[in-house]
């Protein structure tokens, strides 16, 4: 079931501990394989644990984070990372980068690269550095008139696209809508 370059992308979302992946940690990280012709094909969440969490009130109220339930299924990190890189050879040709997608993905970027260097593993051996953004593709809609509304978040792009989110605020439900809200944004574009 591998694929040719362009045929797939990876979905990712994570739930952190703040906005800067250089003190706040890195919880969960949802990956969703979604192919040109059928759509989305698997997904899954994989829970970080760490020694010590950082994170802000605000990050906790809105991922919901609770030390004792996270930790019932979390992954030390090393073995995080190696689900990560069996996932992906279930779905992607283990001779090529894997190409990612999802929403403002550069924060989420930002702590995988992080994570993984924190690990003695470096980003551009798994992922390309090649990456299609939704906010984007709402902003160039938007300019060309295609979508009436100036929408900026992934919230707002949810309820305008009328896109159910289930387990909002988790790193796989997330992907999931968002996977969602690329096919849509595509329709839009022919």
């Amino acid at each position: 079931m591998k694929n040719n370059i362009g045929e797939r992308l990876l979905f990712i979302d994570t739930e952190t501990g703040g906005i800067d992946p250089t003190k706040h940690t890195l919880l969960s990280i949802g990956l969703v394989v979604w192919d040109s012709t059928k759509g989305i094909l698997d997904s899954k969440e994989i829970l970080i644990k760490s020694d010590e969490y950082i994170i802000t009130k605000e990050a906790q109220r809105i991922n919901r984070f609770e030390r004792d339930t996270h930790e019932l299924t979390a992954l030390p990190p090393k073995k995080a990372i190696e689900r990560i890189i069996d996932f992906n050879s279930n779905w992607f040709d283990l001779n090529m980068l894997v190409p990612l997608a999802g929403h403002n993905t550069q924060f989420d970027v930002s702590f995988i690269k992080t994570f993984l260097k924190e690990n003695n593993r470096s980003y551009n051996e798994i992922f390309s550095h090649r990456i299609i953004d939704t906010y984007t593709l709402l902003r160039s809609l938007y300019y060309a008139g295609k979508i009436t509304d100036d929408i900026s978040s992934s919230a707002q792009a949810f309820k305008y696209f009328n896109i159910k989110v289930e387990n909002r605020h988790s790193a796989q439900g997330d992907a999931i809508a968002t996977a969602e809200l690329f096919e849509k944004l595509l329709k839009l574009m022919v």
